[in-house]
């Protein structure tokens, strides 16, 4: 079921939802300037079969939610994840952050943990901006097609060269994405916010919440000692890494990742 919740500033953000409204909710928080229909439906529909009521949602800037006209930083995307908990009468909340989404998933168990049952940390880093790449150099993509393939190479680098590539299903998302737009793409101030956010690694020393860090081995955007920072600095927290895994799991893991998330919300 698709949704429409106001941010603090009013600027409507959009969400999906799986499953029993009753069941303990379970808010997935995409990485900056990827909308919310990246979460694999294949591990939307697990997590809701296992008794959860799963929320994916997009962030300001990206896909069918609002455009932003000020800088802000993730601690403003992590009041817009807070909202959409809120808007739903959702919390507290399980959450699972992929990349930034995991930097923006503690800042909201910093600052709103009332609303944080317990936190999953997929492929994240306590220092989001260091995971922003340097721009590419030269002309632009000259057209519709070019700029589809580039944004091709682009989740075939972040799936990572150890794990099986679906060209045809991340094709398929390619198109998806744009279909799911409808305005302009301003989606970089999402980076943006990355770069204005510092890093956190003092501050989660303080998280009492129930934390589990999934690494892949192959993660080329965040290396997997980020995922070994945060298993340092978050009291409690429980590191899985995960062999020939790269900055992105393949669809064809959910199961696998799903089970991971699963074991924690269980444990939680």
């Amino acid at each position: 079921m698709e949704k429409s919740i106001p941010a603090d500033d009013g600027l409507l953000l959009w969400a999906e939802t799986f499953g029993n409204r009753r069941d303990p909710a379970v808010l997935l928080v995409m990485g900056a300037t990827a909308p919310g229909i990246v979460w694999p439906d294949e591990l939307c529909r697990l997590l809701a079969s296992a008794g959860y009521y799963v929320v994916r949602y997009d962030h300001r800037d990206t896909g069918r939610s609002g455009k932003s006209g000020a800088e802000y930083g993730l601690s403003t995307m992590a009041a817009d994840a807070a909202a959409v908990i809120a808007g739903l009468d959702a919390g507290p909340a399980h959450v699972v952050g992929q990349s930034a989404g995991g930097t923006v998933s503690l800042l909201l168990a910093l600052g709103r943990p009332e609303l944080v049952r317990s936190l999953v940390l997929l492929s994240s880093s306590p220092s989001a901006g260091a995971g922003i790449r340097q721009p590419r150099t030269g002309p632009p993509a000259a057209g519709p097609e070019e700029r589809r393939a580039m944004a091709l190479e682009g989740w075939r680098g972040l799936v990572g060269p150890a794990a099986q590539f679906d060209r045809a299903y991340w094709a398929d998302l390619v198109d998806r994405i744009a279909a799911h737009s409808r305005e302009p793409d301003t989606s970089g101030r999402n980076l943006t916010a990355m770069a204005r956010t510092p890093a956190l690694t003092s501050r989660i020393t303080a998280l009492q919440v129930p934390t589990l860090v999934v690494h892949g081995e192959q993660d080329q955007i965040f290396p997997v000692e980020h995922g070994e920072e945060l298993r340092r600095a978050i009291p409690g927290a429980q590191l899985r890494r995960v062999p020939g895994m790269g900055h992105i799991f393949p669809p064809h893991w959910s199961s696998t990742i799903g089970a991971l998330i699963v074991g924690h919300l269980r444990r939680a």
